[in-house]
């Protein structure tokens, strides 16, 4: 199957000044009062692209990003582009937020590819950047430099990903489930539990527990009782392909993600305990024999908090510190429904309280621009070769079932993954995949029915894969 490539292109918001109008004190004073209504929201804005960019970036860890000011953040990139780069202080005072944003970008991206080492980076200007990113394009693209240059350096940088995603980890974005390779790839469509219930959206987790008759995997997925209802369930295997029912996290939830913890078990979900109002819970388990007897030693609701439409969830635990989530951080990548859309978000609830939210406006700016106009939603973070990863869903049109497509994502970039199945299937949601082997993983999607044959469609589906 021949991959296709996408021009990424950024459309951060166009932050302008609302316009006031004299004509009446009236009209004056309704005006000033939208005037500042949108400076705060240009405000937010901007601390969620900071945020998100030097996240994507890793220049900094969760935990202490969520604590800096929007000025904090600015002066922070100037500082580190200043120890990083030739550019001096002086240079970097009058760039923008944008500006320094792309410049972070560009270096992210050079160092990620292993263009250049990080001394080399040190000695050169952004013009001598930038430069280097356009040899690397002509090499890697069917684009001359006089092209190129014509290119704002956010172009640059897409372009840069979209040769090096699929050059770097052809294993994870090429995979064939055809009869024909049964070595590399084995599959299972329709997983059911032993009740016969189909397993809708599971997420895997490894036990590597000394149990006497334990389970090796353990799967949170959760199951229809009526239309739109779900009741989050726990199964577990030793097979991956095989599932025994254990016990019922939670009635009206759904969408869940399971994580080792310690020697605890961290789930995470999304729940609708008032039909349209759904948002993020979670429930840790201090042991193994806590989780299957459903006896979790703490629990925490999330308000609602990025759009004021009030939806969130697909909750993906992404990483942890300390230990547990009442003395420690979990940072969690998510969904929220902007009234006509899901769009993605992240947020780090710290010590089982404090729960801070920004609108991951990389990824889905990036996303945007590779043509996704339906719903973001669903992903999973997990680790390859040292490098942090995502599996990420995203729809071409709204509404459409069969435009579901899954992307690999690394810094907030993507290409797609392309998946050949027995039967054709083209459309798939809900990625999940966690190492079980050396370099063998175990994924799991969900296969839409619409777009996607009979004998596959409808249900969940496991894949193991070599690397």
């Amino acid at each position: 199957m021949k991959l296709i490539t996408f021009l990424l292109l950024f459309n951060f918001m166009n932050l302008q000044a609302t316009k006031t109008h004299n004509t009446t004190n009236k009209k004056t004073a309704l005006s000033y009062s939208k005037s500042i209504l949108h400076k705060s929201t240009d405000l937010k804005a901007d601390r969620d692209l900071l945020i998100s960019i030097i996240l994507h970036s890793k220049w900094i860890d969760f935990n202490s990003i969520i604590e800096m000011s929007n000025n904090e953040l600015k002066e922070f990139l100037k500082t580190e582009l200043s120890k990083r780069t030739k550019e001096t202080d002086y240079d970097l005072n009058s760039k923008t937020n944008l500006e320094l944003s792309s410049f972070c970008l560009l270096y992210t991206f050079l160092k990620t590819a292993v263009i250049r080492t990080e001394s080399e980076l040190k000695d050169m200007s952004f013009v001598e950047l930038r430069n280097s990113l356009i040899i690397e394009n002509t090499e890697n693209l069917d684009l001359n430099i006089s092209t190129l240059q014509t290119l704002t350096t956010k172009k640059l940088i897409q372009l840069g990903y979209s040769w090096y995603l699929p050059k770097t980890y052809k294993s994870l974005i090429n995979f064939d489930v055809l009869g024909n390779s049964p070595p590399l790839v084995r599959s299972k469509f329709k997983l059911k539990d032993d009740l016969e219930r189909p397993m809708s959206v599971i997420k895997i987790v490894k036990t590597n527990e000394d149990v006497l008759n334990g389970f090796l995997y353990l799967g949170v997925y959760h199951v229809t009782i009526s239309k739109d209802n779900f009741n989050l369930q726990l199964a577990g295997s030793n097979d991956l392909f095989n599932w025994s029912f254990i016990t019922e996290i939670d009635q009206n939830a759904h969408q869940g993600d399971i994580v080792k913890w310690n020697d605890g078990y961290l789930i995470a979900y999304e729940e609708d305990k008032i039909q349209g109002a759904n948002n993020i819970a979670l429930k840790y388990y201090a042991n193994y024999d806590h989780l299957i007897s459903n006896h979790s030693t703490f629990e925490k609701h999330l308000n609602t908090s990025v759009h004021s439409f009030g939806v969130e969830g697909t909750p993906d635990i992404r990483h942890f510190t300390g230990k547990n989530p009442a003395n420690g951080s979990v940072l969690i990548g998510f969904h929220y429904h902007n009234g006509t859309i899901d769009k993605i978000a992240m947020g780090v609830l710290q010590n089982g309280n404090n729960w801070t939210t920004w609108k991951d406006s990389l990824a889905e700016s990036n996303l945007r621009d590779m043509s996704f106009k339906g719903n973001i939603g669903s992903r999973k973070g997990f680790i390859y070769r040292g490098k942090s990863l995502t599996l990420q869903e995203a729809r071409f049109i709204k509404n459409d079932w069969s435009s579901w497509k899954i992307m690999l994502g690394l810094n907030g970039y993507y290409s797609e993954v392309l998946i050949s199945t027995p039967k054709k299937s083209t459309s798939f949601a809900n990625p999940s995949i966690i190492e079980n082997e050396n370099n063998k993983y175990v994924i799991s999607l969900f296969v839409p029915t619409e777009g996607n044959h009979y004998s596959e469609n409808n249900g969940g589906v496991i894949f193991l894969k070599n690397k």
